[in-house]
């Protein structure tokens, strides 16, 4: 008999074990519901395609568009623009927003990975109190090291120190020694632009693969919080977090869990990516996260997923990783990108998108969203 009530107890504790790793693996399932939409009122130059959008504080956004050459603060209560920086209009300054640094709002720093500059402007400034740049900082790299023009995943201000992505220009995006010639992922440099450290090897799945990969976004991050920057390959299935006071500190790692949508592999291709303009391009695309947003009780990641190759747009869901109690959820569905929009933060419970559409148009909106739990 003593047999049988041990036998038992074993085979409970097992079930608890299996139904305790089923948990950590299948992530609570949410509804993301549309609140209401709120139209943005710019007053100067023509905002399309946000290429970067940010909550500043509770009442404003900022919005960066690379193809529009300029950058908005929006107020969310209205609507309206409450400060604009554009290409050409402040002090002959010429720019393409790569990424934005908003952190120390009014002052921010716009980063041109074009021209390897950091734009500091003060947009409290009006014209009639004085132009709003500030100062101009060209950065000094490493030799043989340049900065993404598009989809930068790093760049920010801590410390008296600015922290961005480096890249490899010994070789194209493309190349299968793109990864081991960049060698260190992140530089940091001082206020004048001079290179101070690199640190951040990328995995060696990348360092010792001899295929191909399409170029795109390989590495997401968030803002640091309390010296601690938050970054993550998700073909490595996990989160990330580096002290930036203490490179050498080991890393607290946060395990992805499987994933309705998104896809953790990387589609390796057997030849590089044809580079030249107007080239189909119907390779397969790894799937990426945007920046890692993080919010009171955890991070919030927006996906970037190619159903088909031969797609013009991308799909995108919300995954979001709650830090107190340790677990994941992730929305049922996937939405067409250029329709939800890119998501710029998370207030209480509530998500902030802005429209994304490609087409020039009057009409353009940020939204309002809450994740729901999806009853049993």
């Amino acid at each position: 008999m003593k047999i049988v009530q041990y036998a038992f107890i074993i085979i409970m504790i097992w079930a608890c074990g299996e139904k305790a790793e089923l948990q950590l693996n299948s992530p609570q399932i949410l509804d993301l519901v549309i609140l209401d939409s709120l139209e943005i009122k710019e007053s100067n130059g023509f905002l399309t395609r946000p290429s970067n959008a940010t909550l500043i504080n509770d009442t404003l956004m900022g919005i960066e568009s690379f193809n529009s050459q300029g950058i908005w603060v929006i107020d969310l209560r209205s609507g309206k623009e409450v400060a604009s920086v554009l290409s050409d209009k402040e002090n002959g300054i010429n720019f393409r927003p790569t990424k934005t640094e908003w952190r120390e709002y009014p002052i921010i720093y716009v980063f041109d990975g074009f021209t390897k500059k950091i734009h500091q402007f003060d947009v409290s400034k009006t014209k009639g109190s004085g132009y709003r740049h500030i100062n101009s900082i060209t950065l000094n790299p490493p030799e043989n090291i340049r900065f993404k023009p598009l989809m930068l995943a790093i760049f920010f201000k801590e410390n008296n120190r600015f922290y961005l992505e480096h890249s490899t220009n010994e070789v194209s995006f493309t190349s299968n020694q793109y990864y081991k010639l960049t060698k260190d992922l992140i530089g940091s440099y001082d206020l004048e632009g001079k290179h101070i450290k690199s640190f951040l090897k990328f995995p060696d799945e990348l360092l010792e693969q001899q295929k191909f990969i399409y170029p795109g976004k390989i590495v997401s991050s968030s803002y640091p919080f309390q010296d601690t920057l938050t970054v993550t390959f998700p073909f490595t299935k996990e989160i990330n977090t580096i002290s930036l006071n203490d490179l050498t500190k080991a890393n607290q790692k946060i395990k992805f869990p499987e994933s309705l949508h998104f896809n953790y592999d990387i589609p390796y291709l057997e030849k590089e990516v044809d580079n030249t303009v107007g080239a189909p391009k119907n390779e397969p695309k790894p799937d990426y996260f945007g920046d890692v947003i993080q919010g009171q009780d955890g991070y919030i990641l927006q996906s970037f997923i190619k159903k088909e190759p031969e797609s013009i747009g991308y799909q995108t869901h919300i995954m979001k990783y709650n830090r107190l109690k340790k677990y994941w959820s992730e929305t049922k569905n996937t939405f067409d990108f250029l329709s939800i929009g890119l998501l710029s933060g998370i207030k209480n419970d509530t998500l902030y998108f802005v429209e994304a559409s490609m087409v020039n148009k009057d009409q353009k909106y940020i939204k309002r969203a809450v994740l729901r739990a999806v009853d049993d």
